[in-house]
């Protein structure tokens, strides 16, 4: 019974895949959202900085250019106000030679004279002192401004630099945050998908349950308990169940291998507990079922999650049971011996693939087949 959660099926064995790249993975993308917005902050935080520098760079040079201007200014005002003074003097100097100042008579004018001369002198001297100086001051403004210019154009370049560096990174991190939504929608959708097959697969379950209980009624009616087995006859269907004593003689039903065993098992997905009713033998399609032992049909047709479904009385209480064949080749009532043919193995019912379910029922209960079968599991 449940043959199908052997494996889940397709679509949700995908869901499942899916689910787990997604859950792999989304810690890394995660992690690099985290990284890539780190370093568009710091680079961020560095542009800021440079345009800071840049601004401040800007404002010395313009107050570079602005005393250049001014010095500039200085000078064309020195030489503005000193031409008189120095044609003055260049002329005072032609009028008043050291001859002239020797040729007077009069000693205190010649002295006045050489004083006047002198004081002449001296304000040119001043006068071009000022210029010099003047010229000095505007020729180091003019460095400053030039270095300050230099310095700006350095630091927008830098501004300019870091400003790139943190579009790149913050479009890394644009990428890293949408793989991460794309990761998080798969496993949304991953997850629906599993839910819903989830359902599917709890409702075929549930059904090949009812269908289980409805084929052990059946049984016990066409081939009810011996009364003298209940009142503790030594041929009690216990001993049959046994497996101890190799008078079964049962053969394997198939040539195939043994895929699923009998009893309780966890979903591979969901992860609960289902009770698998059978063994279940893998073999291609249209392969030959044989009878494990000769006996009397009392079922031969659809048995819902079962899909074509045999089942041979061998008397006693026991009988054995084929699901998910493709074709059935006996009919009810009919006799059949052991290892004679009697259907083909298929995938009907709830089944995820070709393969035999096999079952031996003691009074309709379901017991182990493998204590019924050879221990080789050979034909």
């Amino acid at each position: 019974m449940a043959a199908q959660l052997e494996g889940a099926a397709e679509e949700v064995q995908e869901a499942g895949q899916t689910l787990a790249e997604a859950e792999a993975l989304l810690p890394d993308a995660e992690e690099a959202v985290a990284a890539a917005e780190g370093r568009v902050a710091a680079a961020e935080a560095v542009a800021t900085e440079a345009e800071e520098q840049a601004e401040a760079a800007q404002e010395a040079l313009e107050a570079a250019e602005d005393e250049l201007e001014a010095a500039a200014a200085a000078v064309e005002e020195a030489k503005n106000n000193r031409i008189t003074v120095l044609t003055a003097t260049y002329r005072g100097a032609e009028l008043l030679t050291v001859d002239a100042i020797l040729a007077s008579d009069d000693t205190l004018q010649a002295m006045d004279r050489l004083s006047y001369l002198e004081f002449l002198i001296d304000a040119k001297n001043a006068a071009v002192e000022e210029v010099t100086l003047t010229r000095r001051n505007a020729a180091n403004a003019e460095g400053a401004a030039s270095r300050a210019r230099t310095e700006a154009a350095v630091a927008e370049a830098e501004a300019a630099a870091t400003l790139d560096a943190a579009e790149e990174r913050y479009s890394e991190a644009q990428v890293a945050r949408e793989t991460v939504t794309e990761l998080v929608d798969e496993r949304a959708d991953a997850l629906a998908v599993a839910e819903a097959a989830e359902a599917q697969a709890q409702a075929e379950y549930e059904e090949l349950e009812a269908a289980s209980e409805r084929l052990a009624d059946a049984l016990r009616e066409a081939d009810p308990p011996d009364e003298d087995e209940d009142s503790g006859d030594d041929s009690s269907s216990d001993d049959s169940s046994s497996g101890d004593d190799a008078s079964s003689g049962f053969v394997q039903p198939v040539s195939g291998w043994k895929s699923s065993n009998f009893g309780w098992r966890t979903h591979p997905i969901y992860g609960t507990s289902r009770f698998h009713s059978g063994t279940d033998f893998a073999a291609a399609k249209g392969t030959a079922i044989h009878a494990a032992d000769s006996g009397t049909v009392v079922q031969a047709g659809w048995n819902g999650g079962y899909g074509m479904l045999t089942c041979i009385s061998h008397g006693d209480g026991l009988t054995t049971c084929y699901g998910h064949q493709s074709s059935i080749w006996v009919e009810n009532g009919e006799h059949v011996d052991q290892d004679e043919e009697i259907g083909a193995v298929g995938s009907t019912g709830a089944s995820t693939g070709a393969h035999l379910h096999f079952e031996v029922r003691v009074d309709g209960e379901p017991v182990e087949p493998l204590d019924y079968l050879p221990s080789c599991l050979c034909r």
